[in-house]
């Protein structure tokens, strides 16, 4: 049961890893030359200076939303490409001061908590990327650690690879235990056909045998009520003969002496 559980608990980890790798891939492949990768309008950043301690310390991990700039407030937290020059056009975050709109362009004054000053260039509209809305120290450090070669792959891409290993050869043996049944359920029911082959060509050929059984009785039926009639005509057919010394029986009648009464005449 607690293997079970476990195995269960690796494979949602493993999807959900999986899961976010290919979603961070599909967004840096189809981020254009310039831009800063983002998920649904979502982007992931870890900071790299303090500028804006002690509200964001080095390595945190800040996620930013892509925001209208006519949403954006003094005193939101917003990452954008800084026009400096000692930055490059790189990505930087700070605490807006003021929000000015001119001619129907937005261009915001920003500023790091941990500095004294207000950054030199403003920022414009299309410089904006969206506001901070997530900010985590500890889950910052933890992506420090995994972005080290020496750590990610011992520990995030090696057990990867073995729960799906491990996935992969389940599956292939269901798949065999699958086509096993489907072989073994045709083999049975080719028997079952030959069976029943067997059995309609058994049934013809026992149908002359009872006809001719039933003919045999039927004639030894026969004979018997034959010679049994027979048997009866030849005794009714007998007649006793009489002997030669014996007379043939006669007839006598008995002859009587007394004459009848004669009745008298009346007068």
């Amino acid at each position: 049961m607690v293997k079970k559980i476990i195995t269960k608990v690796i494979n949602v980890i493993s999807i959900i890893a999986i899961t976010i790798s290919v979603l961070i891939l599909l967004s840096v492949v189809l981020t254009k030359s310039g831009s800063v990768p983002n998920i649904l309008g979502y982007s992931v950043f870890r900071v790299m200076s303090g500028s804006m301690e002690p509200a964001i310390t080095i390595d945190s991990l800040i996620v930013v939303k892509k925001t209208e700039a006519s949403q954006i407030m003094p005193g939101d937290i917003i990452s954008f490409y800084s026009q400096d020059p000692a930055l490059d056009g790189a990505v930087n975050t700070h605490r807006v001061v003021s929000a000015e709109e001119d001619q129907g362009s937005w261009h915001f004054i920003t500023k790091g908590d941990a500095n004294q000053l207000e950054d030199k260039y403003l920022t414009s509209e299309t410089d904006l990327i969206g506001k901070v809305i997530f900010v985590s120290h500890t889950l910052g450090v933890i992506v420090h650690l995994l972005s080290n070669p020496l750590i990610f792959i011992p520990l995030i891409v090696l057990p990867l690879f073995i729960i799906l290993l491990l996935n992969l050869i389940k599956t292939v043996r269901y798949t065999k235990g699958l086509l096993r049944e489907e072989e073994e359920a045709a083999v049975r029911e080719a028997i079952e056909e030959i069976r029943k082959q067997q059995e309609a060509q058994k049934k013809p050929a026992e149908k002359p045998d009872e006809k001719s059984d039933n003919k045999s009785d039927n004639k030894s039926a026969e004979k018997s009520d034959n010679k049994s009639d027979n048997k009866s005509a030849e005794k009714s057919d007998k007649i006793p003969e009489a002997k030669p010394d014996e007379k043939p029986y006669k007839k006598t009648e008995v002859k009587s002496d007394k004459k009848p009464a004669v009745k008298p005449e009346e007068n």
